[in-house]
């Protein structure tokens, strides 16, 4: 056997280190997700196998040397992106009304866990008149290279035949927009095929669509400096560089009914059967990144069916956000 010390940037491993954020209270435990331990790499949702592949790409070298941490993230994208169904979602909903459609319009729509792969399979979500779309897909000021949702802007719902227009909106006493009047293009009438398609999901009660998510932790680097440890980069030692903005949480994003069919495929309707921790659920919410499902999340003792997850509490860790391109 031969081994070798793995030191990785913006981070620290050190034991003594770690154990002094948490009594600071930077983190609440050692397997906190914004750590590089293997019980937090694991709660954050990292699959095994991009670690070993991440590893066995470096070799075992005796030299102490520091790898850039974007290494092990390109084995985490490259893993998920081959075992993660897809669902659509929204981190600060905004309301979406279809103003042309009856106020009872419900439609079944099928879609894949993962377009061009039907190894993983399909599932059903609803389609209605009133629909959810993520607050970063609408701008009340237009621009030219500006393709989504904006006042008298057509944009195209993913896996949805027709277009929406919006026509007009809903503000609240302070300005902010509560509500988007759209027109559903289904008319027959010649529309401009929409340059961006936007993820949605419908509200739906008797599809216990959306689903509400209780938290969606968003983690940014622990540190602010590559290597916090060089006194040159960080005169005032490796504590002063801590990122105290290293976490984000979401409290009022929603998720499509999908994800009951991921959480049963992982975790086992009876509590008494479950061996597995709830970090394999594993997906890739579309043009927001790859998440899993914390330990703090509450299920129900037994669910045999959707309607058995009344209830539920959902915590939801971002593993790692998707690579964009850098001219978008």
């Amino acid at each position: 056997w031969e081994y070798g010390r793995l030191n990785i940037t913006n981070t620290v491993l050190s034991k003594r280190k770690l154990l002094k954020i948490r009594d600071e209270g930077v983190i609440d435990s050692l397997d906190d997700p914004r750590l590089y331990t293997l019980p937090a790499l694991r709660r954050r949702g990292v699959p095994p196998a991009a670690i070993n592949g991440f590893v066995r790409e470096l070799g075992v070298t005796t030299a102490n040397t520091v790898i850039e941490v974007g290494r092990l993230e390109k084995h985490i994208r490259d893993c998920l992106n081959d075992i993660t169904p897809r669902l659509m979602g929204a981190l600060q909903p905004l309301k979406v009304i279809l103003e042309n459609l009856p106020a009872n319009h419900f439609e079944e729509v099928s879609l894949p866990f993962k377009p061009r792969d039907d190894s993983f399979g399909y599932h059903t979500v609803p389609f209605t008149r009133t629909l959810y779309i993520d607050a970063s897909d609408f701008r009340l000021e237009d621009s030219p290279n500006y393709y989504r949702l904006a006042p008298g802007k057509t944009v195209g719902l993913q896996n949805i035949k027709y277009p929406i227009t919006c026509k007009d909106v809903k503000r609240d006493a302070d300005g902010n927009v509560t509500e988007v009047i759209c027109h559903y293009e289904n008319g027959g009438s010649s529309v401009p095929k929409p340059k961006a398609y936007i993820q949605w999901v419908a509200d739906c009660p008797e599809r216990n669509s959306p689903i509400r998510i209780s938290e969606v932790r968003i983690f940014k680097d622990l540190f602010n400096h590559a290597n916090p440890h060089n006194k040159d980069e960080v005169p005032g030692g490796w504590l002063s560089d801590v990122n105290r903005d290293s976490l984000e949480v979401y409290k009022d994003a929603v998720v499509e009914v999908g994800f009951w069919d991921v959480v049963k495929q992982h975790v086992p309707a009876k509590k008494a059967e479950r061996s597995l921790y709830y970090d394999g659920v594993r997906t890739q919410l579309v043009r927001i990144g790859y998440f899993a499902l914390d330990k703090d999340s509450e299920l129900p003792d037994n669910f045999a069916d959707i309607k058995g997850f009344a209830g539920s509490k959902i915590v939801l860790n971002r593993v790692i956000a998707l690579k964009e391109d850098v001219n978008k």
